[in-house]
C-alpha cells in the first residue's frame, strides 16, 4: 500500500512498493521455453487479469524479436507495481554466462515493452500486433516442433524452399535445414518469418 511521506515542501511524496525480477537468457530460439516459464512465474502475483498476463507474455515475445541479435544474450526484467506491470527487454552482445545468470550486462539496444504492458488490475493492457498471431507448438491441433510448422507454412503458402529462402533473405540450405529439423532459426530470423507468414511459432 502506498504511504504518503511528508517532506519540507507542500507536496507529498508517495512511496509505492515494487517487485523487480529479471533473468538473462542466450539470444536463441531454444531459450523461448525458459523465457515463457520465467514470464509465467513472474506474473503469477501480478495485478493483471489472466488474459492481461497472457497478452503481456505475447508483448514480451514481440519485444524479444525486435531486440534480438545474431549472438549474445537477452535480459527480461519485470517491475510489478500494485496496479500495473512494466517490462524491459534488452539485448547484449555479451554472451550470457548461462541461462538464468544475472551477470550479463545489457548493452545499448533496448526494447521497452512497458507502455504496452501497463494495465490496471480490472482492465486489459492495450497491445497491438497487426497481422501477426502466435502458434503454440505442441498444443492440440498445432505442429509439434518448428520443422513441422515450417513444412506446413510452406505448403499453406504454396512456396518452395527456394522461394521461401528468397523471401526470408537466407540460403536454400538454411531453409532446408529448418524443414529437416537440423537447425532452428535465430531470433532475428523469426522476426522476418513473422513478416512473411504473419504468425510466429512459439515453443
Amino acid at each position: 500500500m502506498a504511504e504518503p511521506v511528508c517532506g519540507s515542501s507542500r507536496d507529498q511524496i508517495e512511496v509505492v512498493p515494487v517487485v523487480v525480477l529479471f533473468q538473462v537468457f542466450p539470444a536463441r530460439p531454444s531459450s523461448i521455453p525458459e523465457i515463457r516459464d520465467f514470464v509465467r512465474r513472474s506474473l503469477a502475483e501480478s495485478p493483471l487479469t489472466e488474459e492481461g498476463n497472457r497478452e503481456v507474455g505475447d508483448a514480451v515475445f514481440r519485444a524479444l524479436l525486435d531486440a534480438a541479435g545474431p549472438s549474445g544474450s537477452i535480459q527480461v526484467a519485470f517491475r510489478i507495481f500494485p496496479e500495473h506491470v512494466e517490462v524491459d527487454v534488452l539485448h547484449s552482445e555479451l554472451q550470457a554466462p548461462g541461462a538464468g545468470g544475472p551477470e550479463a550486462r545489457p548493452g545499448a539496444v533496448k526494447e521497452d515493452a512497458a507502455p504496452a504492458a501497463r494495465g490496471a488490475a480490472d482492465s486489459r493492457p492495450e497491445i497491438t500486433a497487426p497481422g501477426s498471431s502466435f502458434v503454440r507448438l505442441g498444443e492440440d491441433g498445432q505442429p509439434a516442433n518448428f520443422a513441422d510448422w515450417m513444412s506446413v507454412a510452406l505448403r499453406r503458402e504454396g512456396l518452395t524452399q527456394e522461394a521461401a529462402a528468397r523471401l526470408l533473405g537466407v540460403s536454400v540450405k538454411t531453409v532446408s535445414r529448418w524443414v529437416g529439423g537440423a537447425t532452428e532459426p535465430r531470433l532475428r530470423d523469426l522476426r522476418r518469418i513473422q513478416e512473411v507468414f504473419g504468425e510466429i511459432p512459439l515453443q
